[in-house]
């Protein structure tokens, strides 16, 4: 009998390692979604800062203003900043995206190879109950009064 108290203990253990993958599995997917979005709105934002330091060193009104007045260097520089903010930002939330989306799959990969514990559990659970009851005494009796309850 022991031999099937180890295999249900162990199936018990994979249910619940399974239950718990499943609630992990959801808040992933949820910090998934919320990164994506994030790093979208900063793609885009690092975009337009780049298109403001490109306007500056081109042949842009922009550019042309600020020469006449003087204020050229210092505009450039802010706006280089900025762009570099916003690119630094974006980075470090594809970063976190990458991380989040490979940890899902690693826990959608550990939830496949747990599918069908509990129909396992189940069978395994059956075959004892049919072996206690094939073996006669006591517990046979239970298990068959059990039964009819």
């Amino acid at each position: 009998m022991s031999v099937y108290d180890e295999e249900l203990r162990a199936l018990r253990e994979q249910m619940e390692r399974k239950r718990k993958l499943d609630a992990m599995l959801k808040d992933l997917g949820a910090r998934q979604q919320e990164l994506t979005g994030r790093v979208s709105e900063l793609e885009k934002a690092k975009l337009e800062e780049q298109a403001d330091v490109d306007r500056l060193e081109g042949h842009s009104l922009a550019a042309f203003f600020y020469g006449v007045i003087g204020k050229m260097d210092e505009k450039l520089t802010q706006e280089r900043q900025e762009a570099y903010a916003a690119r630094v930002k974006y980075d470090a939330a594809a970063r976190e995206l990458s991380a989040v989306e490979e940890d899902l799959e690693r826990k959608e990969d550990e939830y496949r190879r747990l599918e069908g514990c509990e129909e396992r559990y189940a069978q395994v659970l059956r075959e004892k109950r049919e072996v206690l009851k094939a073996a006669g005494g006591e517990t046979a009796e239970s298990i068959l009064t059990l039964g009819n309850l």
